[in-house]
């Protein structure tokens, strides 16, 4: 996840550690701490796989820090850690969501709109088993843990809300797309659907928390 993040994260801009650092808090907010005991080790692996370079050094204070940058190797391997979605945790795993929102913008249309819908069903579900199932079955006269299980509602109808906000928003713009470019023109492809585990969005049910 922090290799995904690090390749994102320079994909903006070169930046040197400290900076890099810096960068990654802001953008994935309580996600995680950063600290420079993982960072490094991240940077030194990515730099291993020709996935970032030192370009050039700029000097801070009294010491010079290397400023990286992604490399073309580095693009091709964010690409791939992006779309790769196969598991399950990718969904139900609300820290992986988050990290993969943060650079929806690099995503096919047809992706971001497949995992929001995903994501959207996988907490209806988990709404539906606190709302019934799960009320019957776990009987609480704790008025705080009440409140705590009456709280963990409204933060998953929230989360929903927001979540089919962001689902109408990429359909509309998927339509839009359909009706500005129309059919394809010579030599280009078109009228291809996306297959995500042998199954079309269309078919994909919800993931099991």
């Amino acid at each position: 996840m922090l290799e995904l993040a690090i390749l994102g994260a320079l994909k903006e801009k070169p930046m040197h550690g400290y900076e890099l650092k810096k960068r990654l808090s802001f953008l994935l907010g309580h996600l995680w701490k950063i600290s420079f005991g993982s960072l490094y080790p991240a940077l030194k692996r990515l730099e291993a796989k020709d996935a970032v370079e030192r370009a050039y050094t700029v000097k801070e204070k009294t010491r010079n820090r290397y400023v990286y940058r992604i490399t073309p190797k580095g693009e091709e391997i964010f690409r791939k850690l992006l779309e790769d979605t196969g598991k399950s945790s990718e969904i139900t795993d609300s820290d992986k969501f988050s990290l993969r929102l943060a650079f929806f913008r690099y995503m096919e249309p047809e992706l971001r709109l497949w995992l929001l819908e995903k994501r959207r069903n996988y907490l209806a579900e988990r709404l539906e088993e606190m709302s019934g199932t799960g009320k019957s079955r776990y009987k609480e006269s704790d008025s705080y843990r009440l409140g705590l299980y009456r709280h963990r509602q409204e933060l998953l109808r929230s989360d929903i809300q927001w979540l089919d906000e962001l689902i109408e928003q990429e359909r509309k713009q998927l339509l839009e797309k359909e009706r500005g470019e129309g059919s394809p023109r010579k030599g280009e492809k078109g009228g291809e659907k996306l297959l995500l585990e042998g199954e079309s969005l269309e078919k994909a049910t919800p993931i099991q928390a």
